[in-house]
């Protein structure tokens, strides 16, 4: 699908039950539809240092296929440029847990990894493991650099923790190919967030946590909003 095809396939979510009775429901869809629409029918590039770092991941919400593409320099700048601050802001440090069954993750968010996928070679990336979530319920981890590195760390039948740093998920689209895939990206997580939280919190309470409603975001730093 072309990224307008892509935005028209986002129609339910619109027309979803747990928006019913919701105080800001318009307000959430005609922003949301706004920002998709602009971004499917102008996508603006935001042309990597260097093709050859960039890292496409496939993903599916909803029965939605996509790609979305990190540019791993910038990755990596960032990932430098954060560890010289005072206290992570971008890049968390977090534990990897192996249960019994074998089964990565950090609670009930499980990690997928492939130790053969290729990844970009640069010469002044690290060695950590970094992490991004993709919106899904509850949300999976999926390795954005150091994919080899996770099969054989856990080795004995102790060893069932694994350091990492994980992107938060307000910061992902920083590092994404366009604005489409940056508007999408959000647009994902704050439907997960409805649909996790519609019922638990009350409207005033919910609506701030929305990437929409946020008075700076990266929809706002993008200028898609």
């Amino acid at each position: 699908m072309n990224y307008e095809e892509l935005y028209a396939a986002q129609a339910a979510f619109f027309d979803a039950p747990w928006l019913k009775g919701c105080s800001f429901a318009n307000e959430w869809r005609n922003e949301w539809r706004r920002v998709l629409r602009a971004a499917a029918r102008d996508p603006q590039p935001y042309p990597p240092q260097n093709p050859a770092a960039v890292f496409p991941m496939e993903h599916t919400f909803e029965d939605t296929e996509f790609t979305f593409h990190f540019d791993m320099k910038k990755v990596w700048d960032w990932f430098r440029r954060d560890g010289a601050l005072k206290e992570r802001r971008v890049f968390l440090p977090r534990e990897l847990t192996r249960n019994l069954e074998g089964k990565v993750g950090i609670r009930d968010s499980q990690l997928t990894w492939d130790a053969a996928l290729p990844e970009p070679e640069l010469p002044d990336a690290g060695k950590e493991l970094l992490v991004c979530s993709l919106p899904g319920f509850p949300p999976p981890l999926r390795v954005v650099s150091g994919n080899r590195l996770v099969d054989g760390s856990f080795t004995g039948f102790k060893k069932r923790k694994l350091p990492i740093c994980l992107i938060q998920a307000e910061f992902t689209p920083a590092f994404l190919g366009d604005s489409f895939e940056a508007a999408l990206y959000l647009f994902w997580m704050d439907v997960c967030i409805m649909m996790e939280n519609r019922v638990k919190l009350k409207d005033k309470d919910l609506q701030p946590l929305l990437h929409i409603f946020r008075a700076s975001s990266m929809l706002t730093i993008k200028g898609l909003k």
